[in-house]
């Protein structure tokens, strides 16, 4: 058997699990194990079930047991930066157990059954609240809808700043803005931020749609509204990531940060036809 650990928020927990719809082409074996979930406690815990009405659990296991059977009988593959390649993951192994751990950001990993991850990750309307069906009624009658993500939050808190929180600042967004606006006329920016204040203040922004609304198990109501914008400025956040990818539109323009962390270049996750400008 093969499992494949989800750990992390919604979007790592996306990735996750296209890299398990591609598995599944190759091993009828192949299931995602949840028990790390049963105890995570970051964000919202397991939310593809209540996101994208998936299943709930494919593999789960006491965790003291689990330690004996990783001992015993599992052999562990850690994703080390493939970039895409499945060739690990696909090879054959004697062990009865192959456990693989990894975040599998990359398009690269699910490249030939786009259209199935699209499929699976359809959002379910009928759980939208009132305030976001009513932005949805109204996207583009007033413009080209355009969705800015600006993440602070826990990417401010100093174990995340060096690493990822420094990217995505100031500099970013102003040279994310200026090639959206050489490439877009007339542009309504929906700003999804959980520090809008921030973004007021510093972004000179002329016309402009905050959506704050969408708080607590609500959240992944911005992914949803980023996904019907028509371009998209994101940050390096999977959030966003996906909130742009899961537009289908081959004419949509993405702008993305050319340093997705301190020691990772955007190129390793940012797909080709998107456009990547400098952080500084």
């Amino acid at each position: 058997m093969r499992l494949i650990k989800v750990t992390g928020g919604l979007g790592n927990q996306m990735f996750i699990y296209a890299f398990y719809l591609r598995m599944r082409k190759r091993f009828t074996d192949v299931r995602i194990d949840l028990s790390d979930m049963m105890h995570y406690k970051v964000h919202y815990g397991y939310e593809m079930h209540k996101v994208f009405n998936l299943p709930y659990t494919e593999f789960c296991i006491n965790q003291r047991v689990k330690k004996v059977l990783e001992f015993l009988f599992f052999k562990t593959i850690l994703e080390r930066r493939q970039h895409g390649s499945m060739k690990p993951y696909t090879r054959k192994y004697r062990w009865p157990f192959i456990y693989f751990k990894g975040f599998y950001q990359n398009e690269r990993y699910f490249e030939d059954i786009k259209d199935e991850v699209r499929n699976a990750f359809t959002f379910d309307l009928d759980k939208v609240n009132d305030k976001t069906r009513q932005i949805l009624g109204d996207f583009g009658s007033d413009g080209v809808p355009v969705s800015i993500h600006i993440r602070r939050g826990d990417y401010l808190l100093p174990k995340h700043w060096e690493a990822i929180g420094c990217i995505c600042q100031l500099p970013y967004y102003k040279n994310a803005l200026s090639a959206m606006e050489k490439r877009v006329k007339d542009p309504v920016y929906y700003v999804f931020s959980e520090d809008l204040e921030w973004v007021k203040q510093n972004l000179p922004l002329r016309r402009a749609v905050y959506v704050d609304w969408n708080k607590g198990e609500d959240s992944w109501q911005d992914m949803m509204l980023m996904s019907r914008c028509r371009h998209h400025i994101i940050c390096n956040s999977t959030f966003s990531w996906w909130g742009a990818w899961l537009n289908p539109d081959p004419d949509k323009i993405v702008i993305a940060p050319e340093q997705w962390t301190s020691t990772q270049p955007g190129s390793t996750i940012v797909p080709k036809e998107w456009i990547m400008v400098p952080i500084k």
